[in-house]
């Protein structure tokens, strides 16, 4: 049995129903790429960079994804990453340019160096599917804009070739749960 402490509990403590991790699956991914990304989704860098596939070990298993991607957008204040599984958005309500699980972390003053300091998302949902047991899912992070904008992929804007600026890795993680 897990335990959870609420704040809206009066402090008690909660009991849940027993859950058991049943697998994890992870990616690291290094590959440093550029793309444009539009108002629909478009896939994270290039080829199956930003796929993860998983196959339930039980029917109905939930899944908690975790992505964090490394990078850089021309303008990050527009951009919005989302999860699909299967190429359906999960856990959002609209497929609207502007919605989004989340969004670039901006680590420098509104105005200052677009060009050459990247950014960092991270991002942490739970997909409930309804799965069947030994079918494989594939989980792809998909990234949009309400304009037209370069996402750069594990290097900074102006980094490519010899490296003159910042790049990183991104990471991917799926960890199967019973339901």
């Amino acid at each position: 049995m897990a335990t959870i402490i609420s704040g809206d509990s009066g402090g008690t403590a909660v009991t849940t129903a027993t859950q058991k991790i049943l697998q994890t699956v992870n990616k690291v991914v290094s590959t440093q790429s550029s793309q444009t990304i539009n108002a629909t989704d478009s896939q994270v860098g290039s080829g199956t960079d930003f796929d993860i596939s998983i196959t339930p070990l039980g029917a109905g298993s939930k899944f908690i994804i975790s992505v964090r991607w490394w990078g850089e957008v021309n303008n990050p204040h527009d951009a919005v990453f989302n999860l699909q599984r299967d190429g359906t958005r999960i856990n959002t309500t609209s497929n609207n340019a502007w919605h989004g699980l989340s969004m670039p972390c901006i680590n420098y003053g509104a105005a200052n160096n677009f060009a050459s300091t990247p950014e960092i998302m991270y991002l942490q949902t739970v997909d409930s599917t309804g799965s069947t047991a030994g079918s494989a899912i594939t989980y792809t992070l998909v990234a949009t804009s309400d304009s037209s904008e370069t996402l750069y992929t594990n290097r900074a804007q102006g980094s490519a070739g010899a490296n003159a600026y910042e790049s990183g890795i991104s990471e991917l993680q799926v960890v199967g749960i019973s339901a």
